[in-house]
């Protein structure tokens, strides 16, 4: 039997032109050491690795920018293909590679996805020219394993896989990674990568540390205590929340998906609606009456407000990021620099920050709550 030509993935790069000493620069410098060493590491595994650029934001549309790339891929590739993938570059960067082994091996017919709801990575099988003609009317990544499903093929969800869905999209983010370098579970980052997250620094000063970290995790490990969670909390999240804390957890589970949900739906959050009807000081301070420390997947709150999930319609990039480290001096949009001021000077420790923060990112400060770190 002749062996399988190898899958050909497309992984993206950040764009260039970030302002330098800016929190988005700092991010999109570690996205592009993370970019290359999953290249390597997809090669290794046998891949077939192609860069995908960075597109100018006007007119973004994923599905037409992704489509273009892979037929311009596929009349280039050496041999005959029938599996084409795409990653973002910054995914799965603490997944083993038994992980992305699986992602690289879809059979005819099957899209295999890190997080079939909101996808990051996947790769499918088959008759490449029917998923790409699907891939193009898609408008994000997140939603393709879906809109293939929806035209008969089989979908395979390595969601569960640890650290499947941990994903750097921001300066928090790559905290959180900085974190994973210091236990022993996850996998070792490659040499430059682990040099740049002890080197960065923020622009109001200090290392890439997650806020809160020793505090939150005295509360994690309090009987007596309780955590509060909001946001896009994932099933297995919830689940390792319960059983490996000692305190009490109260979750406010909202909008899961929300990127890839059909028709593009409104994003709508009680949170959100209790801050319209109130004030950010005032969410904040009843999260931080309900808990001995609060979570907070504050883009829930973004795309509720601004009617959205397209993040070009939330606060701008830089703005989100220094909120995660409460930096409110780059924080302009009012609504928001009054929620992260309420969080910097709230009672309780609040920590604000994305998907990546409330799904694999609890995780690691569970992990890191009981190691003392």
């Amino acid at each position: 039997m002749p062996e399988r030509p190898a899958p050909l993935v497309l992984v993206t790069t950040p764009p260039e032109g970030a302002p330098f000493g800016s929190h988005a620069a700092i991010a999109a410098n570690g996205q592009r050491l993370l970019a290359t060493d999953l290249s390597q590491r997809l090669g290794r595994l046998g891949a077939a690795v192609a860069p995908l650029p960075a597109a100018a934001p006007e007119g973004f549309h994923w599905g037409r920018w992704f489509a273009a790339a892979a037929r311009a891929a596929l009349v280039d590739a050496d041999g005959p293909l029938d599996a084409i993938g795409y990653a973002g570059g910054s995914a799965m960067s603490l997944m083993s590679d038994d992980g992305l082994h699986a992602l690289l091996s879809p059979i005819a017919g099957e899209v295999v996805a890190n997080n079939r709801f909101s996808a990051d990575a996947f790769v499918v099988a088959g008759d490449l020219e029917s998923a790409l003609g699907v891939l193009e009317r898609c408008d994000t990544d997140n939603a393709a394993p879906r809109a293939l499903n929806e035209v008969g093929f089989g979908w395979r969800d390595l969601g569960e896989t640890a650290w499947a869905r941990f994903d750097v999209d921001t300066t928090l983010d790559l905290a959180l990674l900085r974190l994973a370098t210091r236990l022993p579970a996850p996998r070792q980052l490659d040499e430059a990568t682990r040099r740049y997250l002890e080197m960065a620094q923020l622009p109001g000063g200090g290392g890439l540390e997650v806020p809160h970290l020793a505090r939150i995790g005295e509360v994690m490990r309090d009987r007596s205590a309780e955590l509060v969670v909001a946001g896009r909390i994932p099933g297995v999240t919830q689940q390792e929340l319960e059983a490996e804390t000692a305190c009490r957890v109260r979750s406010f589970v909202e909008e899961r998906g929300m990127r890839s949900a059909r028709g593009g739906a409104t994003p709508r959050s009680l949170l959100a609606a209790f801050l319209a009807r109130t004030s950010p000081a005032e969410l904040v301070a009843e999260l931080g009456r309900l808990g001995d420390a609060v979570v907070l997947d504050t883009r829930v709150l973004m795309a509720a407000m601004s009617g959205s999930a397209d993040a070009a319609t939330w606060p701008p990039e830089e703005e989100r990021f220094a909120s995660d480290f409460r930096d409110a001096g780059r924080v302009g949009t009012p609504w928001l620099r009054e929620l992260t001021e309420a969080a910097a000077a709230s009672h309780v420790p609040v920590l604000c920050g994305g998907h990546a923060l409330v799904s694999d990112g609890l995780r690691l400060i569970v992990a890191a709550a009981w190691q003392g770190r």
